[in-house]
Formats: structure tokens, sequence, C-alpha cells
């Protein structure tokens, strides 16, 4: 486990407008924008009888804690602590016009013919190459991308219960989910992910697919995987506590933050 960041000189303002354009071109705003009505949603559910009273106070509350702007800026902040400028430099440069920029260009202009659900259906009959799926896979494992959506779900998840501690005290504790429970779920969303890839994906080449995988296996880009993740989940915690101060008060958020730990940096590895 980790505390909050503290900001550096490291985090001169080059660097801060080369990850701005980094988290441009990498659309993260398709990620946050929905955090807050997601938050308000797990819990209502979690609660299961929240007052219009208490209802007001948490909409108030996430829509004062998660302002987009507050958020993009404590993942800029986050990624430009521990980045060199030459790392950052070069992922930028791929996001722009490498490998990874020419998959995205192919993709956004796709128009598949079919459905995903028709496409998985097809598979049965015409199943791609071995090499095609080894592809698919690599690209999953390189962006990390079964890890990335649990690790997100299960911040939103632990958000929302010091949510409710702060709207009533005797909230039920968050229980992360165990290892297993963790493998299984990473095995599900590494396969949804493989299955999307190959759908989305069929009018790239496996030269082209090959090069974006390898920008991603490369020190740069494991940066840039990790950073993304957790700047992310740093943003979201950050967000919590100031939507739990607010619901709360000053003097119960301490007891809150000495007892809430931030997530860990540390991406598990299945």
């Amino acid at each position: 486990m980790f505390t909050p960041f503290v900001a550096t000189a490291q985090s001169t303002p080059p660097h801060r407008a080369n990850i701005e354009e980094i988290l441009e071109l990498s659309q993260v705003e398709s990620i946050t924008s929905g955090i807050g009505e997601s938050l308000m949603a797990r819990v209502s559910a979690l609660a299961g009888d929240l007052s219009s009273d208490e209802q007001n106070r948490l909409r108030s509350a996430i829509s004062s804690g998660f302002i987009q702007g507050d958020l993009h800026s404590d993942i800029v902040e986050f990624m430009s602590v521990e980045a060199e400028n030459d790392v950052v430099e070069t992922v930028l440069d791929r996001l722009r016009t490498g490998a990874t920029s020419e998959i995205r260009r192919i993709e956004s202009a796709y128009n598949p013919p079919r459905s995903l659900e028709e496409y998985a259906a097809g598979l049965e009959a015409s199943m791609p190459s071995g090499e095609r799926l080894n592809l698919a896979a690599r690209w999953a494992t390189a962006r990390s991308t079964g890890d990335f959506y649990i690790i997100l779900d299960e911040a939103e998840r632990e958000t929302a219960h010091e949510l409710l501690k702060a709207l009533r005290s005797d909230a039920p504790a968050f229980v992360p989910l165990s290892r297993t429970e963790y493998e299984r779920e990473h095995e599900n969303q590494t396969g949804t992910a493989v299955l999307s890839l190959l759908y989305r994906f069929e009018t790239v080449s496996n030269k082209l697919l090959r090069e974006a995988i390898a920008e991603y296996e490369s020190e740069s880009g494991q940066w840039y995987v990790e950073s993304y993740t957790f700047g992310i989940v740093e943003a979201l915690w950050l967000a919590g506590q100031r939507a739990a101060r607010q619901l709360s008060g000053v003097g119960v958020m301490v007891e809150l933050l000495a007892n809430s730990p931030a997530p860990s940096r540390v991406l598990p590895r299945a």
C-alpha cells in the first residue's frame, strides 16, 4: 500500500504538457466521465434505502469531489512525479505516429459489417489463425487489460464503501476480491479483451499488431500502462476523499484518512 504522492520538481511545465497530450490521445475522459454516476449507483445499491436527503447530500458531494478538471489534474500530477522526460517523449511519439497510432486510426475508420455478438457466434465456423489468437493474447497482456478493469472496478467499489461510511457510521466494511476471485475475473476480462480485439482489429495486419505490441512491451510502454492505470486510481481515491470530507465533516474525515490507505501501485501478475 502507499500514501498519496507528493509532487516534485520533476513536474515541469513541458513535462506536464506532454502528459496532458498523452491523456488526450488516450481519451482518458471516456474512463473518468462516468465515474460520478457509477458511484452514485454503487452507493445507492450498497445502502439499499437511501433517504431523499441522503441522496441529495451524496449527489452534491460526488458532484463537488469528482470534477473532471480535478480528476484530470490529479492524473497528470501522478504520472509526472516518477516519469523521466525521455520515457514520456517516447510514449507520446508512439501515440502520435507509431504503430499504436496507426492502429487507432485504422480502428476508428473501420465500420464492422456485423455486431460483436454476430462476430462471436461466427467464430465457431471460422476461427482466426493460431498466430492471430496469440497476437491478440499478447496485446491484452502487454496492456494489462484484464488488470486494468478489475483494478478500476475495485477502486470504485472501495470508494463507494468509503462514501457510505461517511454518510452512515454503520456502513459495511469493504472486502477486496480474494486472489482466487481476482484470477477468475482476470481470466474473464482478458478473454473479453481478446474477443474485442479480434473484432475491432479485423483490418489490422499481423505485422502492425506485432509492432504495436512491441511498443507496449517496452520499458516506456510498461511505464505508460502502469502509470495510466494508477493515475486514474489515485485520482479516484483523492476525489473520493474530497467527497467523503464534504459528507462527514473535517473532524470525522481525519479518522477516515488515517484508516483508509490509498491503493497499491503494483499491477498484479496473474
